[in-house]
């Protein structure tokens, strides 16, 4: 959305106003509380978080803390603050809020590419560079959508930045660091290129079709991307004598990984893979990250002893069932333990029915084996000393908190997850002095849970994205709620409202109806009661309401976005306006459901 500014000329000016007074006060005061006579202004974005534990950094708790957010940083950190007269407060008593988690590598906000037929290719030994895969010009930030569903996935889990790559097989391009808030792609941007992104991925029928054949034609890209760029910074130089450079735009594209300019990020999940990048990293000598790691704990003092960077992949395989039996048996209730008790022996007598060979008994220890160093890998890097943090190429967002408390349960300490992260992606990345921890000055990127968010019970309630706020609902909390209310009841009916825009309040009437099954919002001022305007995008979930008032400002549209809470005679809630930022609001009953229109 562009600035609503002050016209300069007084004639101008004066319509303006007068048009803006056609409108509900509410509007009228949030379109000008942001401007002042001279220039144009947006409004402030003031929040205190109230009296909840502070988590400044990996190690650094302080509980009895407040927090106050001005126009998307941190203004201050501590107790006993002073509420800003303008300031939303949130209460977060007995909450913990911690610095906005930091997705160091994925493909968020990337959509998959369409299933398209493999284009004919005359040459299969010398392919088009796309359909070799060879993409490195290709930037992320071009690609990615805010509004992909990913995003708000990610940003629900707790995530305020990801660190994205495209998608693609040998070498799909250039990531980028975004924002994961909501609004253009552009205004997302963090970083618009990162690093280059590679993966021993072939494409079938055509060259470079085998691992093998993708590290031939890596040297092969490499030496001439370096040769290349040589030769055009030359001829930029003094171009007297020399032929004028006629390269691709693939190979130009991977020349500042050659002089070190910027790094690579290297997909390499199994030993393998890991094997074969260091050794092309130590031949050509360039710098890299080591991505999606999956089965690191083999070359640990490779790593350590090289200062290779590493992100441990948090995708982990499904748990071993019997296991996860004894656990929930150590859990259960003694009725619940004898029914466990009798499934297991008539496990038993099966089993001694068909006992395994003993290739099989060796096979599924190796394999128990092979599942307990994989989920304790974050733990034994951490023993070692090696600092590293996460990526999430192939976890779902839903998993995340999930899959890192196993690693818990393996050993990884509280402190090394947090770090992975926070702090650790934070400074890979390049932005410690922005993001990270919680300190005054800082983005104001922060996530807040109910408990402990490693606690397992732990939900997340809100998260601030470069200030802007986003509310999680309790689900527990909701259920229960909404076995006590009964939506018509409670939600329709004549209600008044009130908003606290900064400085002054502006009042009126709601009235709520169910029609055909669909709930109808008519909203008028208090000024001119007689003009009503009807709500779109109605929301009821138990007694959560929300919806959007669209209006006109002089060709201007403004989008007002409710959220409220409704109990029996009252309701509070906010209203968000666009980028002017979000304000209480509150109401009570006025008349009961039985009103008609």
């Amino acid at each position: 959305m562009s600035d609503i500014r002050i016209l300069n000329d007084n004639h101008s000016f004066s319509r303006w106003i007068r048009s803006l007074l056609l409108m509900p006060a509410v509007f009228l005061s949030l379109a000008m509380a942001g401007q002042n006579s001279d220039e144009p202004a947006e409004l402030s974005r003031v929040f205190f978080l109230k009296n909840c534990t502070v988590v400044r950094q990996p190690g650094v708790t302080l509980s009895g803390q407040s927090v106050i957010i001005r126009n998307g940083l941190i203004e201050d950190v501590g107790p006993n603050l002073k509420i800003p007269f303008n300031a939303q407060v949130v209460d977060t008593d007995s909450m913990f809020v911690y610095a906005g988690f930091i997705d160091a590598f994925s493909n968020t906000g990337i959509a998959k590419p369409e299933q398209k037929e493999r284009p004919k290719v005359q040459d299969p030994d010398n392919p088009p560079m796309d359909v070799a895969g060879i993409t490195p010009q290709i930037m992320a930030a071009d690609l990615y959508k805010p509004n992909d569903k990913s995003v708000g996935e990610m940003r629900a889990a707790g995530f305020t930045m990801s660190h994205v790559a495209p998608r693609g097989l040998m070498l799909p391009g250039r990531s980028a660091l975004m924002s994961l808030g909501e609004g253009e792609a552009d205004r997302m941007v963090v970083r618009k290129s990162v690093a280059q992104t590679g993966q021993f991925a072939s494409t079938r029928g055509v060259y470079p079709s085998t691992v093998i054949a993708v590290i031939a034609k890596f040297r092969e890209l490499f030496r001439n991307a370096a040769n290349a760029g040589a030769h055009e910074e030359l001829y930029k130089t003094n171009p007297a004598g020399i032929n004028r450079p006629e390269y691709s735009k693939e190979v130009l594209a991977l020349y500042p990984l050659t002089k070190k300019q910027e790094s690579m990020y290297f997909i390499a999940p199994k030993v393998k893979d890991l094997h074969r990048a260091l050794a092309l990293r130590d031949e050509l000598g360039f710098n890299m990250i080591l991505a999606e790691v999956k089965q690191g704990w083999t070359l640990m003092d490779r790593i350590q002893k090289t200062n290779t960077p590493v992100l441990l992949s948090v995708e982990l395989p499904d748990e071993d069932k019997k296991a996860d039996k004894k656990d929930k048996k150590e859990e259960a209730k003694p009725e619940e333990v004898k029914k466990e008790e009798k499934e297991e022996k008539k496990e038993k007598e099966a089993e001694s029915k068909d006992a395994k060979s003993p290739e099989q008994e060796s096979f599924d220890t190796k394999k128990a084996q092979a599942l307990k160093e994989y989920v304790s890998q974050a733990a034994e890097f951490e023993k070692k000393g090696i600092a590293f943090g996460f990526s999430f190429l192939d976890v779902k967002p839903g998993d995340i908190k999930k899959n890192i408390r196993r690693m818990m349960d393996h050993g990884l300490s509280e402190k090394a997850a947090l770090s992975a992260l926070t702090t650790y992606p934070a400074a890979l990345l390049g932005v410690a002095s922005s993001a990270g921890t919680i300190e005054k000055g800082k983005l104001a990127n922060l996530v807040i849970t109910d408990k402990s968010y490693f606690d397992e019970k732990s939900v997340v309630r809100y998260v601030f994205v470069d200030g802007r706020k986003y509310e999680y609902n309790d689900k527990a909390k909701k259920k229960s709620e909404d076995t006590k209310q009964d939506n018509v009841k409670s939600i329709a009916g004549k209600w008044s409202y009130e908003v606290e825009v900064p400085g002054q309040s502006s009042a009126g009437t709601m009235r709520v109806s169910k029609e055909a099954g669909n709930y109808k919002i008519l909203v008028a001022n208090e000024n001119e009661p007689s003009k009503e305007r009807e709500a779109t995008d109605v929301s009821v979930e138990g007694n959560k309401l929300s919806f959007r008032l669209e209006v006109d400002m002089n060709n201007f549209p403004l989008k007002l976005d409710f959220n409220l809470t409704m109990d029996t005679k009252n309701f509070s809630g906010s209203v968000s306006v666009g980028q002017f930022g979000s304000f209480p609001v509150k109401g009570e009953l006025i008349d009961g459901p039985d009103m008609k229109l």
